[in-house]
């Protein structure tokens, strides 16, 4: 390929994406946002990157001294802000390499209910790669004291306020909600009885 189709076929892989930016002088890796892609006269072609701890940084597309690296974040629930958010692959659509809404899924659990929050921030995929969890009794904790209102636990439950406005809480198994369970750890409503022995766990883990 020459120079022109390049720069091409590495704009429609990665640009718009997150992708980790890896300085072979440091050795160090960073998340970064891949925002435009320009061709170039005098090189291959210059790419233009937003990063949350270096701001804008402008490289030279094929230079030695760094390189990009592409991997996905577990997938699964996990803790963002206020809120239990989730990642998971769109495994149909790998043609854009860097991740981004085409290739990976990335919402608040709540959103079936509340309606989206995810903006594909950095902050976000961070917090996926991240990928934080809370106990049982400290997701009553946060919530008890409108510290967060869902909490991502193991094995991709998680605790919300009751978007109802009744004083108890909902347990959600990814994006579904699967139980409803007291203020006092009390287990109650069970929607979806596979998920019983989790539920009992998760209610046991409060006493």
């Amino acid at each position: 390929m020459n120079n022109g189709e390049v720069v091409n076929d590495f704009r429609r892989r990665y640009e718009g994406t997150y992708v980790f930016l890896k300085m072979e002088r440091t050795g160090v890796e960073t998340l970064v946002k891949v925002s435009r892609v320009e061709d170039s006269s005098t090189k291959i072609g210059i790419l233009y990157l937003e990063s949350p701890e270096y701001g804008a940084l402008t490289l030279n597309l094929g230079s030695d001294g760094h390189h990009l690296k592409f991997k996905y974040p577990p997938v699964g629930v996990f803790q963002h802000g206020r809120d239990a958010f989730l990642f998971r692959r769109r495994p149909s659509r790998q043609y854009r390499r860097g991740i981004c809404s085409d290739n990976s899924l990335m919402s608040n659990v709540t959103s079936p209910v509340v309606g989206p929050l995810s903006r594909w921030s950095a902050e976000e995929v961070q917090d996926a790669f991240d990928h934080k969890v809370s106990t049982p009794k400290q997701a009553f904790e946060l919530l008890a004291t409108n510290k967060a209102r869902s909490v991502a636990l193991d094995n991709n439950f998680s605790i919300s306020k009751s978007p109802f406005e009744t004083p108890d809480y909902v347990i959600w198994n990814w994006q579904f909600p699967v139980a409803r369970i007291s203020e006092k750890g009390m287990l109650g409503k069970v929607y979806e009885e596979v998920f019983r022995q989790d539920l009992l766990n998760i209610a046991q883990e409060l006493k």
